[in-house]
């Protein structure tokens, strides 16, 4: 039997499969005016690969899994040792793939690195 409480309507539909760069004007608008138009395929690119279904989730598990600080084990010796869930480290891949943590500062830098860098971390 199904019971119908409420109906939701102040809620957007969810982000499946979905562009996160192309589907974003501003960002579009700001990398462009900003010096980093250059990088607008990959980030493009980026936009797709983040707005799968399965990211999103991968998101979603990051958020509800935080990490968690092991400072003991089971015989009291101190740990000091901080788990992270399976999405976290799948994330971190993604973005250390996209550059996200260097790109600025590479010796071959362009002009306008630090804006592109920013806005891969949509």
């Amino acid at each position: 039997m199904h019971w119908q409480t409420h109906t939701v309507f102040n809620q957007p539909i969810p982000l499946n499969n979905s562009n996160l760069y192309l589907s974003d004007g501003a960002l579009c608008e700001a990398v462009t005016r900003e010096g980093a138009g250059w990088d607008s395929d990959f980030l493009a690119s980026i936009g797709q690969q983040l707005g799968t279904a399965e990211s999103l989730e991968l998101g979603r598990l990051a958020n509800v899994n935080p990490p968690e600080l092991l400072r003991y084990d089971a015989q009291g010796r101190r740990l000091n040792d901080v788990r992270f869930h399976p999405a976290w480290h799948l994330l971190m891949q993604a973005l250390c793939t996209n550059r996200v943590h260097n790109l600025a500062w590479e010796e071959d830098a362009r002009s306008g690195a630090f804006v592109a860098r920013a806005a891969r971390f949509m």
